[in-house]
């Protein structure tokens, strides 16, 4: 074997590995006591993101969709289940080698328990890499790995998928964006047929979740619209009928949807920081979107994160308010007073109310 073939072999494995480096389940003890309860549980995971080491990168260029059915018996136990992984798109830069794209997918069966759930199967990859004229070079490698719930209630559980692979960049020098959050519904109690529907809406709600916050300056309404569809989406998570075999510490129905609030509250960190381009009714209207999802208030689910993002709402809304009154806009400064009013901004709300009305 010449040293030009060995090249190549040597750099369809790199690429190989960086895809599995992006979206694996490395097996890893649970770091949560929140068990799947007992019953037949149908999700989706989407993978998103990005490693890098400085010089080796690879990014998750269309996001990979993982869809799974288990069934966990009245012990823990998994009795059963599948899993599948979606074609993934993924790009890989490296300076030997340049620009390199690849493709996985992968299927196979769930084992474990409901609070550790084992993944074992197969990932299918391929591998094209343009400047050693290497395309089309399929490689099959063992799937295996695990996952578990962060939050648990009888009719749903959230999790994500990427929470142990990400310690797994880590320990490999990279840098890491990547995230796989998955949301499962509860079907059936063990034994019935139970419910067949799963609402694919949730796919769709994360994508537009991820491209909403990826865009330098979302407008108001998109932030409106999106909460709206999540307000749907948590709505249509307590319509399952409370699960009277589940363990005693769970709560019957909702439980705190965490994902779509630190997603919010990132982006709205993000808008905050650099409100140029908003006006105050912009502002306002953020506002109001984040008290509807939780991201403020006292339902927030991070009292201390939701107290630093209503500082930050009422520095920029003073600010807007001060540029209001400099160019005379009453009606800017009405939607202000509303805002700050819902707050519980007294200060700005007066000082609002007294210019606008």
């Amino acid at each position: 074997m010449n040293g030009k073939t060995m090249k190549k072999i040597s750099a369809t494995f790199l690429v190989a590995f960086l895809l599995c480096l992006v979206a694996v389940w490395p097996t890893a003890a649970a770091k949560t006591s929140a068990p799947f309860p007992p019953g037949t549980w149908r999700g989706k995971g989407i993978w998103t993101g990005a490693i890098s080491n400085g010089q080796i990168s690879a990014v998750v260029a269309r996001p990979g969709i993982m869809s799974f059915e288990v069934q966990v018996a009245p012990d823990g136990t998994v009795t059963g289940g599948q899993w599948s992984l979606d074609p993934t798109d993924v790009n890989v830069d490296a300076p030997s080698i340049g620009v390199a794209t690849g493709n996985i997918s992968g299927m196979g069966g769930l084992g474990g328990t409901g609070s550790n759930i084992t993944i074992n199967g197969t990932d299918y990859i391929t591998v094209d890499i343009p400047s050693l004229g290497v395309s089309g070079i399929e490689v099959d490698l063992p799937a295996s790995g695990s996952f578990w719930a962060t939050t648990v209630s009888c009719t749903f559980v959230q999790g994500d998928l990427a929470n142990v692979a990400r310690d797994e960049q880590k320990a490999a020098g990279f840098s890491t964006s990547v995230v796989s959050p998955f949301t499962a519904i509860r079907i059936s109690a063990p034994g019935e047929k139970g419910n067949e529907s799963w609402d694919e809406t949730y796919v769709a709600l994360v994508e537009k979740m991820m491209n909403v916050t990826g865009k330098p300056k979302p407008t108001a309404k998109e932030l409106s619209d999106l909460v709206s569809e999540i307000g749907k989406f948590q709505a249509g998570l307590v319509k399952a009928a409370s699960c009277a075999d589940a363990p005693k510490n769970l709560e019957k129905g909702k439980q705190p949807y965490t994902w779509f609030v630190e997603k919010f509250t990132e982006m709205l960190n993000k808008i905050l920081g650099d409100p140029s381009g908003y006006t105050g009714a912009d502002i306002s209207e953020m506002l109001f979107a984040a008290v509807q999802t939780g991201a403020v208030g006292s339902a927030a689910p991070d009292q201390e994160a939701a107290r630093v993002l209503e500082d930050q709402f009422r520095e920029v809304l003073t600010q807007k308010l001060n540029e209001d009154i400099a160019n005379g806009n009453k009606n800017d400064a009405l939607l202000i007073y509303l805002a700050a009013k819902q707050a519980g901004y007294k200060d700005l709300a007066g000082q609002a109310h007294q210019f606008a009305l």
